[in-house]
């Protein structure tokens, strides 16, 4: 035998086997009633087939996600899922002080490290204004320069003690976060507070710096050498002649007059041995002189030796900003720039998460459909076997009666069955086409027609035709 033959008898074993499958058996011998048990049968089957792949296919196609939750879990195992995923960890301490994480180190202008503002240097100003002062010009630079560096040395000790105390009430200040947040964004916010804190601490130094010089100049306190000790000449007690102001003589030879309305314009440049001092200014005032002075005749160091009458006592300034202002430099509070460093690693350690969950994406794998498909075998199998008789015995005698109406054959073929004295063959040609779908109408037809006819050559040659319309 071959193997198609083979293939094939088993193919006409099933289908012969499949067609008389009944699953609905009732016990009772009624031929129609079991031809409904079978047809039955067929459409449970078919709705039973049809929503296992359904469910099959559906559970193939659609992704699921579900959560994942890990217990108290170290620093290691957290660096190495958080590269892959996204985590969610709930902190044991939800306030940890900035400074048990966060390293932050300000980085002061190389002037105020330098030698200019060294006792050593201050001490040979204070020796040149000796020997100057009273035979000198006011815009000589020896005789300014002493008051003008311990001004700036002040300047930079100020700065410095407002940030170091500043940066402790931030270190002090406790960062508040229910949940662990990723370095990413735990290093933005550090970097977004630090510059916050910056501009607030420059702006309040600088607010109060500018209350002093608007209250020196409102109040005509005069400083420096030139113009110490000046007060207004009066008469007498209780008659005083009103104080002018100061005449000042600049160093092109022109003057102004000291007053608050003039506090930053009359100024000029300093003088050294009847030179111009690039970028120092002098004049009436001489915290607004200095604030509108550069430093960049201190990376002359052939100024610097001649000024201190030594050689290579006193480095140069190697800056690259020497051309800005003091001004400029103090707004910035002499810092030229802000090491911020993170420790993530501190900061999860002090937040010590109980536990991290994050959500996976997958696909259901065949284990899994097989287990719903079990699962939901039960239900499926209780409703299609209420379902599909329901369909056989009440709703498809409406749709076949639905259908037959509008089928012109068939309507022709139920009146010749009332008349069967106009039967013909073409009539049982169509019965025999939609037997499947009209058997009880054929099956009566077949029966009525059958009866009547008397001849017995026709009913054998009837019989012979189309008795598989019965079956």
């Amino acid at each position: 035998m071959s193997i198609s033959d083979y293939f094939y008898r088993i193919w006409a074993y099933l289908k012969s086997h499949l067609l008389q499958l009944n699953l609905f058996k009732s016990g009772i011998q009624d031929e129609l009633i079991i031809q409904k048990e079978r047809r039955s049968t067929r459409v449970y089957l078919a709705l039973l087939i049809i929503s296992i792949v359904i469910l099959v296919f559906y559970y193939s196609v659609t992704p699921y996600t579900h959560t994942v939750v890990i217990k108290t879990p170290t620093f290691i195992k957290y660096s190495t899922l958080s590269k892959e995923i996204s985590l969610q960890c709930s902190c044991k301490t939800i306030s940890v002080k900035y400074e048990q994480f966060v390293q932050i180190k300000p980085f002061n202008h190389e002037f105020c490290k330098s030698d200019f503002i060294s006792d050593e240097y201050i001490k040979q100003l204070f020796i040149l204004y000796g020997q100057s002062w009273n035979n000198s010009i006011p815009t000589d630079f020896r005789r300014i320069a002493v008051f003008q560096f311990q001004t700036l040395r002040s300047l930079c000790q100020l700065t410095q003690e407002t940030i170091e105390n500043k940066l402790k009430t931030f270190l002090q200040t406790e960062f508040v976060q229910p949940q662990l947040i990723s370095q990413e964004l735990l290093q933005s916010q550090i970097g977004s507070l630090l510059t916050d804190f910056v501009d607030m601490t420059t702006n309040t130094f600088l607010r109060t710096l500018k209350f002093i010089q608007d209250t020196t100049a409102q109040n005509l306190f005069m400083t420096g050498a030139s113009l110490t000790s000046i007060f207004p000449t009066t008469q007498s007690v209780f008659n005083s002649i009103p104080y002018s102001g100061m005449n000042y003589i600049l160093s092109d030879g022109s003057s102004c007059t000291c007053s608050s309305s003039t506090a930053t314009s009359c100024m000029s440049l300093a003088t050294f041995n009847n030179d111009i001092v690039h970028g120092f200014q002098t004049g009436c005032y001489m915290l607004n002189a200095l604030l509108k002075s550069t430093l960049e005749v201190f990376c002359n160091q052939t100024f610097i030796n001649i000024l201190t009458n030594s050689s290579d006592n006193f480095k140069k300034l190697n800056s690259s900003v020497s051309n800005w202002t003091i001004e400029t430099l103090l707004s910035q509070m002499f810092v030229t720039h802000w090491s911020n460093q993170t420790l993530f690693e501190q900061y999860f350690n002090h937040c010590a998460p109980e536990s991290c969950q994050y959500t996976v994406t997958e696909s259901y794998d065949f284990l899994f459909i097989i287990t719903i498909l079990i699962g939901l075998f039960g239900g499926l199998n209780s409703v299609f076997k209420i379902i599909a008789p329901f369909i056989i015995m009440k709703i498809w005698p409406i749709i076949s009666k639905f259908i037959a109406r509008r089928q012109t054959p068939v309507t022709q073929f139920v009146e010749n069955e009332l008349n069967p004295g106009k039967f013909n063959s073409k009539y049982i040609n169509y019965c025999f086409l939609i037997k499947f779908y009209f058997s009880d109408i054929c099956q009566r037809s077949y029966k009525r027609i059958f009866s009547i006819n008397k001849k017995k050559n026709d009913r054998i040659k009837f019989i012979q035709k189309y008795s598989s319309i019965t079956r």
